[in-house]
């Protein structure tokens, strides 16, 4: 159902959107317990794309929001899971990656979003809008970003970075020129369907009759089909690495510098009151209306009152998926954080009092108040090992850098001419050698991973015996030594036999599927047997695919395009030739078929041009956004990857 759910959103926001509707729009809706999640100072840099830096607060944002649109395409079937499954914080990360990265595309190409622009683009927001479409007011939308945690000139910047943007987009797709054949084209790819009944006789079904393959069959294919097995260049490469993550945990800060820059920045660890709560949501619902809501409300508020324990009760009631498991446990929030109706009954709360059924717009809340904390200075104490990481994070790219510059130097004065003597030499040096596995160009380096800049050097910039300069990569910083250059080359027979032998394998399996489903035929033909019949003794079953297009698949046969190529040109109640497929093979009946209408065409064609120049438009910017991301080579913050299980320096990512 979950993806399901997905694929209906994705087609509603179209492909595009991800990239040019407001990543920072406000969410308005009830947010628990994301906004304790990143526990980073809001100014320390998560990512950094080229010379440009986003920041935690960015990133958090960034994860909120798309929590938000989970939240609400999803309602109630969205959970902690489905956020794991969909991967959220890295999602969230490439969604600013991507942003950060078009918006240096705008800015390359010399666009600007006026004054004047920004201010129609704010008013032209619907959640700026009143019920008859008017503006609601610059005091209503003050209100609104300070709830958001967000001040007008984010919100302004935010929307200026969405108006390039916007131009952006429309400077792309400027790019894209359709023909009429590509438009025909694309209407026979989703308008020319059929519907099958067939016979599927999967290859794994014929695969237990003994087969033999002579090694005369092995060589015959494997001349054949020769470059499949032909290796493009591929290089060896030696490197010694600087990593960032032993630096990290090496690194020793003294208490007494701890202490001087807690003085010297007091303001940045003063902070509001605070209250702690947890509460339990009963939503409306299409099968439970308000009045039956605010009695299942009632009924959990007489539990508590009467002994059970308000997180056992929490766990079974509560509609908000985000703290249910914890008890409804919200963290602490300051004053303006939550919804208006929610946020007075917490501040008003005398500290262990239960108040509810409290509604707000997501339905009836009881709210437990657990804690509170009055404004003021965080001790020392209690912020010393936040300051302790912030100043190891600022300390070790640069600390890295300079090591690894140093490294080089040494390595070109040490003149060493072997991988042995590059291995004593980092030994000596208590930095990590290794050797890569031979890699192409577009691979992903052993020990290395995904890297342009790192295959860029020992590609581009090294000869053989040569020391690059340093590299950064994700695990920090390498200085490789060019081992050898492999030569392109055709495998030997002897290298990739098993596979050759496979592949025959399942060529005469497919083969042997396709003639026993020629017998069929002829049997079905003649009268002696109906396919359904012929289907059992061989024991599969007959089956009936919906109206299919070329691009469809189908389940347990794969790409349906050779049926449907085949069905187009059959009429409607024949049987045809048996169809090899890369599972086995298909015979099928044709029940209905629905080829290409000149005049049907012409009156779609507006409609097709539309989504085509899309679909282009979508392809571009993917394209531009991947080269963009070999060529600036994101960086992530080691502390964010580890936190999150995120790529490092998603590079590849589009």
């Amino acid at each position: 159902m979950a993806l399901r759910l997905m694929r209906e959103w994705m087609k509603y926001l179209k492909w595009i959107l991800w990239f040019v509707v407001a990543t920072f729009i406000i969410a308005l809706f009830f947010d628990f317990g994301s906004i304790n999640q990143f526990g980073r100072a809001n100014g320390q840099v998560a990512v950094s794309v080229g010379d440009e830096e986003i920041t935690y607060n960015e990133f958090r944002r960034s994860y909120q929001n798309l929590e938000s649109r989970y939240r609400q395409m999803l309602g109630d079937n969205y959970n902690a899971e489905m956020a794991k499954r969909f991967n959220l914080p890295q999602q969230a990360l490439d969604q600013l990656i991507n942003r950060r990265i078009l918006l240096l595309e705008a800015e390359r190409v010399g666009l600007l979003a006026t004054d004047g622009e920004v201010k129609q683009a704010i008013l032209d927001y619907p959640v700026f809008q009143d019920a008859s479409g008017k503006f609601i007011g610059r005091q209503r939308v003050k209100d609104i970003l300070r709830q958001n945690q967000m001040s007008e000139q984010e919100f302004a910047d935010a929307v200026r970075e969405d108006v390039l943007l916007e131009k952006l987009n429309s400077v792309l797709a400027q790019t894209s020129y359709l023909s009429e054949s590509d438009l025909e084209k694309a209407w026979r790819d989703q308008n020319e369907k059929a519907k099958l009944r067939y016979l599927h006789l999967p290859s794994a079904v014929v695969a237990a009759t003994q087969v033999t393959v002579l090694d005369g069959e092995l060589q015959t294919y494997f001349n054949e089909n020769s470059g499949k097995y032909r290796l493009p260049e591929q290089r060896v490469a030696d490197y010694v690495l600087v990593d960032t993550g032993k630096l990290r945990s090496e690194m020793k800060v003294e208490d007494a510098e701890l202490r001087t820059y807690y003085d010297q920045n007091v303001k940045e660890y003063s902070r509001p009151e605070q209250v702690k709560a947890r509460h339990i949501l009963l939503r409306i619902k299409p099968e439970r209306d308000e009045a039956a809501t605010l009695a299942a409300a009632n009924g959990a508020l007489a539990r508590i009152r009467g002994g059970e324990d308000f997180a056992a009760v929490a766990r079974q009631l509560s509609d908000d998926e985000s703290n249910a498991a914890r008890g409804g446990d919200l963290g602490f929030f300051g004053r303006g954080q939550m919804v208006k109706p929610f946020d007075d009954a917490a501040w008003n709360a005398q500290i262990g009092e239960l108040v509810g059924p409290v509604k707000t717009d997501f339905g009836y809340h009881l709210i437990e108040v657990q804690e509170k904390q009055a404004g003021g200075v965080q001790p020392f104490e209690q912020v010393q090992a936040v300051i302790r990481g912030r100043l190891i994070n600022e300390r070790v790219p640069q600390l890295a850098e300079a090591r690894a510059k140093e490294v080089a130097r040494k390595l070109g004065e040490a003149n060493v001419k072997t991988p042995e003597e590059m291995k004593a030499f980092a030994e000596k040096e208590g930095l990590t050698f290794d050797t890569t596995q031979p890699f192409g160009r577009d691979d992903m380096p052993t020990g290395i991973g995904r890297s342009a800049e790192f295959n860029t050097a020992v590609f581009e910039k090294l000869s053989e015996g040569k020391i690059s300069e340093p590299v950064k990569v994700g695990r920090g910083w390498v200085i490789a030594r060019l081992q050898k250059v492999v030569a392109p080359r055709m495998q030997e027979l002897a290298e990739v036999k098993d596979k050759v032998r496979t592949e025959v394998l399942a060529q005469k399996h497919r083969a042997m599927a396709k003639s026993r489903l020629d017998a069929v035929r002829g049997q079905v033909a003649a009268g002696q047997k109906d396919l359904a019949t012929a289907a059992k003794e061989l024991g599969v079953e007959v089956k009936e695919s919906e109206s299919i297009t070329r691009t469809a698949t189908i389940e347990g046969v794969g790409s349906a395009q050779p049926l449907v190529e085949a069905a187009l040109g059959m009429e409607v109640g024949t049987l045809s030739q048996p169809v090899e497929t890369s599972t086995g093979a298909v015979l099928f009946e044709v029940l209905e078929r629905n080829r290409f209408e000149k005049s049907t065409f012409e009156t779609q064609k507006a409609e097709i041009r539309k989504g085509e120049e899309e679909k282009r438009l979508g392809q571009l910017t993917t394209s531009l956004i991947e080269q963009r991301r070999r060529d600036l080579a994101p960086q992530v913050d080691a502390q964010l990857v580890e936190e999150f299980g995120l790529q490092s320096n998603p590079a590849a990512r589009g």
